[in-house]
Formats: structure tokens, C-alpha cells, sequence
């Protein structure tokens, strides 16, 4: 055997970290953990100075090389935390000096600085290639390793993905606390958030080591710098963790990065906050770690609504959840797994399999571009099949303007583009060799309209809606079925609704706009079918969107059927993701008898006027209420006139409860309980006094189940009162 080869049989493993700076510097925390981990792994330290790299010469800097590695033989392992500080010559020329003593080397990114700050992204180029002389690279999360293999690594580069820092405890830090229930948020951050110094929220927001201003808000306390072990412990007192971004360009690059802000809370053992989209977002969900928010006036209002029992079991899960971060198993999963890959000939193979999946199966059906309110462009799809994720890019330059991993999706908002500009949209699987398109639509440009005159009336009511309606009337004008006019009914507005609304009005002969003084939602539909010209009706509310093919499939199905009505499931939104409601177990697009129906609806009660289409004479004859449920007590209604119905098992609306921090129903809610039996109680009697006579015992039915879920919520003893009164009617 060989000197050489005994040298590789026994390698020793180098970990380098960087030296001169406070452990109140986050990046000095990061290098000095995971150090510290590392060694006990058996890592031996390379210690790196930080200091002004571009005024030493390159002798001066060689000899600082070779004190640095001195000791290493051929064929070490040497894991490079990156950056360093020291610009980017100086790590380019440190991983070839360790190259030319044959040492094998893997980099561990920290921060990919030219994705982080968009002055430097003309870096770029020089990052890539730093990180194209390692063997293995341990990236923060499997976005940020697509973005490299579309960005110019090498095919066959090794990767490790970290997916969460971890926040080691001991040694440093005293008992921490239990935290208590406590209404408040903590930030942690020395750059500070967009929106912090106009903090106006009723829920107390405490800065911890922030450099900036506070703000003048009576709502804000700046609780000065902490070591990180006081942090710790002051932290964990209670309250939740805000992670937040300070600009757009932060906002993007946290869907790349891993958040050490947010390991810091959990290891403290408090729930988090973050923004949606973001790389943890889906970690946090999964395993209710805390709270995923579009905007700092939603966080502020989930916070004032959570109860303490709800606080409890987030607290339980961090606690659960913590232990790995505080006792550094994710970066040791990373180590070992970067150390297996070079060990390893086959590794970065084995895990790709031979056959995961039938591009074939996929197809972009459909595409629609339109303008959108404020100078930007809608893009509408239809995409059969799963994908994993879709690019939108321009015709032209072949520039990605959108990689969304919203398999979902199917409409996105092209701002600050030309009219004459066409887009692609591609569906593609993610595999370990990057991005694979499986599905690509044609090239998609503004066309002229084409409408004739109205089959359907898609009615939605407005009221303050200025901030999102756009996007419903755009997912609505992108309906793949051109007989449509939509019915915009203004329910009075205070902000500038009806300054959006006559933009559309004046650019799509399709929009129709009514104004009305305020007078509810129900209302608001009701005069929106007096003006509806459609022998069909439709509704749709100003902050949902529908699928392009919504109103064609529900068209052709209620005409084949020789149906009243027509209707699809749905999908609802919130922060944990998309939820599957309004399904039915009937026999789909076939003519199903109402008393049929029924029987089904009974069981799932699931009210909604949304998602169906119906008879514009059955509508007219039989308005919607004025009460506070309106859905609940017009839907039963309004089946009882029918004959026939017809559902397509589809999710074809989408009711959004991300875009409003507080919606209708959940103010309903806030209501005394007498206010809340009086809501409940009219909208029951309304469908059983007001229902088809000839209906009678199905709507019967219906009241008596729903009164008894109202009694196994409720305490209030007036919904005893209600059974024994629905009980006895038409006895």
C-alpha cells in the first residue's frame, strides 16, 4: 500500500471559522456554532481572521494561507463556511490554495450575498464559480439549490440541503423560562423590518438589538442590545417571534435562505410569525409552530385573537420541536451527510429514481392575458396534471419572471411590462438534477376582445375593496367562456373600489359597474340580477378568484343536464394551505333530482351562493335575504324551488381567507352569544318558512340538524328553545 493511499484511509476533517468579531454579530454566531457542533463530530478547527483582504498583497496572502492549513495532508476534507468577510479573492483564492495541498473541499453556504443584496448581484457569476470548485456544497434550502443549477453550477455537484439552522443553548445560557400567555411580539433583528417605525398596532412590539429607530408609537418598547444568552432567556418569557423582511429584495431572498431569527425563537421555546412564501413557511405549518401571515396588520390581528389554550399547544409543539435545533441536530445531519457524499462514489445517484414520473400526463391547456388595473398584466392558466411548479417567462429574452411552487396557481400579476410583451408558462418536476419541463404552453399576447352578448351574469358585490378587487375581476375577465358579462355592484365604498371598477368598465365591454348606497351584500346581489341581461346567473365575491374554465363548465353542464341549477367544489385558502370544501358524493355531471340531492346536502350543509350557476328566473323570483348568514338561509331555500341540479367534482372558485385579516364571518363571531342565537335562529326560520311548501320535511330535517350542531357549540339555552320550536312546526 501506498503512502497516498494510506492518507486517504485515514483522512482528518477540517471545519474553518471565522475570528474577530462579537458573538452579538450574527454572522460571527452562525461560524461559532456550528464549529462548535462540528468538533463534536471530530471536526478539527481552521481558524480564519477577518480582517481588510484587498490590501494584502498575494505573498502576503499566501503566507497567511499556509499558516492557516498548515497541518493538513493530501486528501483531508475541509468544510469552508462561507462567507467569510473577506470578499470574494480572498475565498477563491483560499479554496485553490486547499486544492493545491490536495485537500478535498466541501462549502457550507451561510448567505449567498449576491441573491441577498441586489447591489451586488453583479457577483454573481464569481459566487457560482467559488462554489463550482467545491465537491460537495451544503446549501440552505432546496430553492436556493434550483436557483444555483439554473444559475451555472456544474452538472454532478454533491449537495447537502440544511432546510433549518439550528440555536445551540449550552454552555452559554442560563435556565430559560415557561413562557407565559402573553398577547405580544418580539423582534429580534439588528437591520429591523419594513413597517417598524410605523408600528400604529394595539399589540405591544419589543425590539431586541435593533440599531434603528423605534418608531414614536406608544405600541413599541426597544429593550436595548442582549448577549445572546440574556436574548434567550428574555425571549422565552412568552409572546411571539416576528420574522419579517426590511425591503422586497429581503422579502425574495428569505424563499431561498433559512432564517436563524426564527431558529433563535424556537429554541427559546415561543411560537413564530412569519411571512408567507417564505422557505420555512411550510415547516411552520406542518408542525404548528406559529402563526404564517400576508402582512404585519393580519399578524397583529391573529395575535389579539388567540386564546390561551391556543397559545398552550403552540407552545407544546416548539417545546417538542426546539429540542433538535437547541441540541445542534440539523447541522449535524448536514456534516455527516457532506461527509458521507464524499465518502461515497454513488452519492447524488441513488436517490434519483429510474422512473417518478409521466411528463406525458401534464398539459398547459390554456392561456389568457389581459390588462390589469394600474398599468400591470394579467396571466391566466389551466394546467392539467401535477407539476411542481410553474415558470412564467417572457418570449423574448427567455427572462423568469415567476417560479412558483404553488401547484395550485394559475394566475400571476406581471407588473411594469409592455402591451406588446408575450409570455410562456412552463410546468416542470423538481428532481435532483434540477428543474425537468414536463408541460409548455404557446406563446401568449394581449388579444382583442371578443364578446357578443350575455348567456351568463357573473355578479360581485363590492364593498372597501379596492386593495384586492382587481385580481377577482382579472381571474373573472379570463374566463375561457366569451357570452359573459360581469356585474360589479359598488355597495356604497368609502376608499377608491369604484376607481378600479370604472378602469375595468371603460377597457371591457363585458363589465357592467352598479352603485347602490350601503346596504349589505345581499342586497347588493339582488340588484346586481335586475341589471344582469344573462339567462344565467353566476356570483363571485371581490376578494376569491375563480378557475378560467369555471363559468364554461358549469355552463355546459347545467345546458346538457336540463338542470336549475349547476355547481363545483371549491378550494379554500388560508395560511395552512388549500382545503377541499362543497364536496358532494352524487353522480357528477348528470341530472340529479333535488330530493336526491338533498339527501347529501343535508349532510354536508355546506352553504355558499358562489360556485354555482343558476336559472336567472329561479333567482329573480326568489332574492336573497337580508340577514346576517345570507348564504345559509338562501341556499336551502332556493334548492327547494328546483327540480334538478348537476355537480361537477372540481375545484373551479377558490374563497381566499388570506386576503382579509378580518372577514364577515369571523366579526360575526365576535357577537354577544344573544346576537349570535338571533343570527342563527333567522336564517333557519327564513328557508323553513319561506322554503317550497311542497319541501317541506327535507327542509325540516335540514333545521333540526343544524340546531343540534348549534347546541353541541353553544351553551346559550335559547337553542333549546329553537329545537323544540322547529320540532313542532307543521305537526
Amino acid at each position: 500500500m501506498t503512502v497516498w493511499e494510506s492518507e486517504h484511509i485515514d483522512m482528518s476533517v477540517y471545519i474553518t471559522k471565522i475570528n474577530g468579531r462579537s458573538l452579538m454579530d450574527t454572522a460571527q454566531y452562525k461560524q461559532y456554532m456550528t464549529t462548535e457542533i462540528a468538533n463534536q463530530l471530530g471536526c478539527r478547527e481552521m481558524g480564519i481572521y477577518r480582517y481588510n483582504a484587498d490590501e494584502e498583497s498575494i505573498g502576503s496572502r499566501n503566507s497567511r494561507f499556509d499558516g492557516i492549513i498548515a497541518g493538513i495532508t493530501g486528501g483531508d476534507l475541509v468544510i469552508c463556511q462561507f462567507p467569510t468577510g473577506n470578499g470574494l479573492k480572498f475565498e477563491r483564492a483560499f479554496v485553490n490554495h486547499l486544492k493545491a495541498y490536495h485537500a478535498r473541499v466541501a462549502i457550507f453556504i451561510h448567505e449567498m450575498e449576491p441573491l441577498a443584496y441586489g447591489n451586488r448581484y453583479s457577483e454573481m457569476q464569481e459566487t457560482v464559480d467559488l462554489y463550482n470548485q467545491a465537491e460537495v456544497l451544503i446549501v440552505p434550502t432546496y430553492a436556493m439549490w434550483n436557483y444555483l443549477s439554473d444559475n451555472g453550477i456544474r452538472n454532478g455537484m454533491k449537495f447537502v440541503i440544511q432546510e433549518m439552522w439550528d440555536y445551540t443553548v449550552d454552555g452559554f445560557c442560563p435556565m430559560l423560562n415557561t413562557p407565559a400567555f402573553q398577547r405580544e411580539i418580539c423582534f429580534a433583528d439588528n437591520d429591523g423590518f419594513m413597517g417598524m417605525d410605523e408600528w400604529e398596532f394595539p399589540v405591544p412590539l419589543k425590539l431586541y438589538n435593533v440599531s434603528s429607530s423605534q418608531g414614536s408609537s406608544v405600541y413599541v418598547h426597544n429593550m436595548g442590545r442582549k448577549e445572546p444568552g440574556q436574548l434567550l432567556q428574555d425571549l422565552s418569557k412568552g409572546g411571539f417571534g416576528l420574522v419579517w423582511y426590511n425591503d422586497e429584495d429581503s422579502y425574495h431572498y428569505k424563499e431561498y435562505s433559512a432564517s436563524f431569527a426564527l431558529a433563535r425563537y424556537l429554541a427559546a421555546g415561543i411560537p413564530v410569525i412569519v411571512p408567507a412564501g417564505i422557505s420555512c413557511s411550510r415547516i411552520i405549518l406542518d408542525n404548528h409552530l406559529g402563526i404564517v401571515v400576508n402582512s404585519l396588520a393580519e399578524a397583529a390581528a391573529e395575535v389579539e385573537a388567540v386564546t390561551e389554550s391556543e397559545y398552550q399547544e403552540y407552545i407544546r409543539c416548539v417545546a417538542e420541536f426546539g429540542t433538535a435545533l437547541k441540541r445542534g441536530y440539523y447541522t449535524k445531519k448536514c456534516l455527516i451527510e457532506a461527509m458521507w457524499q464524499f465518502y461515497r462514489k454513488d452519492a447524488g445517484r441513488i436517490l434519483i429514481p429510474e422512473t417518478s414520473y409521466r411528463p406525458e400526463e401534464c398539459a398547459i391547456i390554456s392561456t389568457v392575458l389581459k390588462e390589469s388595473y394600474g398599468g400591470n398584466l394579467a396571466l391566466s392558466w389551466n394546467c392539467k396534471g401535477k407539476p411542481d411548479g410553474f415558470l412564467i417567462c417572457d418570449t423574448s429574452s427567455g427572462r423568469v419572471f415567476c417560479d412558483t411552487r404553488n401547484v395550485y396557481q394559475h394566475y400571476y400579476l406581471i407588473k411594469a411590462c409592455g402591451n406588446e410583451q408575450g409570455f410562456v408558462v412552463k410546468a416542470y418536476l423538481d428532481t435532483l438534477r434540477g428543474k425537468l419541463i414536463i408541460a409548455e404552453s404557446g406563446e401568449t399576447y394581449l388579444q382583442p376582445e371578443k364578446y357578443r352578448s350575455p348567456k351568463v351574469s357573473l355578479i360581485m358585490p363590492a364593498y372597501n375593496a379596492e386593495e384586492y378587487i382587481a385580481r377577482s375581476i382579472d381571474t373573472a375577465l379570463a374566463q375561457s367562456f366569451t357570452d359573459m358579462e360581469l356585474v360589479i355592484v359598488n355597495d356604497g365604498s368609502t376608499d377608491q373600489t369604484q376607481k378600479v371598477i370604472d378602469w375595468y368598465q371603460e377597457r371591457y365591454p363585458q363589465v357592467k359597474s352598479i352603485c347602490q348606497s350601503n346596504a349589505g351584500q345581499a342586497l347588493a346581489r339582488n340588484n346586481g340580477v335586475e341589471h344582469a341581461e344573462g339567462e344565467y346567473i353566476s356570483y363571485m365575491d371581490s376578494d376569491d378568484m375563480i378557475r378560467p374554465d369555471m363559468i364554461e363548465r358549469l355552463f355546459d353542464s347545467v345546458i346538457k343536464n336540463e338542470c336549475d341549477i349547476s355547481m363545483s367544489s371549491a378550494y379554500q385558502i388560508t395560511n395552512e394551505g388549500y382545503k377541499e370544501v362543497g364536496n358532494y358524493s352524487v353522480k357528477e355531471n348528470s341530472p340529479i333530482a333535488i330530493e336526491d340531492f338533498f339527501e347529501q346536502y343535508i349532510r354536508y350543509a355546506y352553504s355558499v351562493v358562489w360556485g354555482k350557476l343558476y336559472r336567472k328566473d329561479l333567482v329573480k323570483a326568489h332574492p336573497i335575504p337580508a340577514v346576517t348568514y345570507e348564504d345559509s338561509a338562501w341556499i336551502p331555500y332556493i334548492l327547494s324551488f328546483a327540480e334538478k341540479i348537476c355537480y361537477i367534482n372540481e375545484h373551479l372558485y377558490e374563497y381566499d381567507r388570506t386576503i382579509r385579516s378580518v372577514t364577515y364571518v369571523q366579526a360575526s363571531k365576535r357577537k354577544s352569544e344573544k346576537e349570535q342565537y338571533a343570527d342563527r335562529r333567522d336564517y333557519v326560520m327564513f328557508f323553513l318558512e319561506n322554503g317550497n311548501p311542497q319541501k317541506r320535511d327535507l327542509l325540516k330535517r335540514l333545521a333540526l340538524g343544524l340546531v343540534l350542531g348549534f347546541l353541541n357549540v353553544f351553551s346559550y339555552p335559547k337553542f333549546k328553545e329553537l329545537r323544540r320550536e322547529v320540532e313542532q312546526m307543521w305537526n
